[in-house]
């Protein structure tokens, strides 16, 4: 890459890690019915508000060494987590997306954050943020469809639907069931996606799932009968889907065929 592209990239995750920042907060505040304006960001410890080194993305948690320096209570990591991400989502994005789907990508990657944090905080997926989602990208889906639109609203049915047969089924053998939230969001990566990706999407975040759970359970770290965010395999697997499912699907027929 050229100085351009270097200084667009950085740029970028420059955006995306102050953009992070926020989404963190969003994705805690949301869901307690908290204003993400006000009050002002403060410690967990000791009360303290934040001043501007602690608010600076990722390099205020390794300035603080991830200690409040008033009371020395820990920062907790999602916060650095979620500038990371953001700041890599941001940048990375315009490398493995078309340019018209940036439109789409950007604001998906977006909402992704915001509920993974919100899952991994409360194991919420709030519909304040999800319903306000659907309409958003039902209006870009409107004006930016590579695939024909009904293939968008097939998605949204069958990736919600799948999830909420699941749930059903689960329910008549006495096993657990899926929440409502999780259903939500499937059906919204379906309307982002179209039919054939958001199937891919529920496979792999079931397979994320699984291996994720399974070597929790094994190093001790989860309960067998403790319950576990499925959102954020939902995102992973979303974004995954999302920048490289085509490829991922030609890559397993070309396999298949082979075989």
């Amino acid at each position: 890459m050229g100085w351009e592209a270097w200084s667009y990239t950085i740029l970028l995750f420059i955006v995306g890690a102050l953009f992070g920042s926020f989404f963190n907060v969003v994705g805690l505040r949301v869901p307690k019915g908290i204003s993400v304006v006000a009050p002002r960001s403060s410690c967990g410890g000791c009360g303290r508000q934040l001043n501007a080194i602690d608010l600076i993305p990722i390099l205020g948690w390794f300035i603080r060494r991830g200690k409040c320096h008033t009371c020395g209570s820990p920062i907790s990591p999602v916060y650095i987590v979620g500038e990371l991400a953001g700041g890599i989502l941001f940048a990375s994005l315009p490398f493995v997306v078309s340019e018209n789907e940036l439109w789409i990508a950007y604001p998906l990657v977006s909402v992704l954050l915001i509920l993974t944090v919100s899952d991994l905080a409360y194991m919420l997926l709030p519909n304040k943020i999800i319903y306000p989602a659907m309409l958003l990208f039902t209006g870009l889906r409107l004006f930016i469809h590579p695939l024909p639109i009904w293939h968008y609203a097939l998605g949204f049915v069958i990736g919600g639907g799948t999830l909420l047969a699941v749930s059903l089924a689960a329910t008549w053998m006495g096993k657990p069931a899926m929440g409502f939230g999780d259903i939500r969001l499937m059906a919204l990566v379906g309307l982002v996606m179209g039919i054939k990706l958001v199937l891919l999407c529920i496979f792999l975040s079931a397979l994320l799932g699984s291996v994720i759970g399974v070597a929790l359970i094994a190093s001790g770290k989860l309960d067998r009968r403790s319950p576990i965010p499925y959102g954020p395999f939902i995102a992973v697997a979303g974004f995954i889907c999302f920048c490289f499912g085509d490829p991922l699907m030609t890559w397993y027929m070309d396999l298949i065929v082979w075989q």
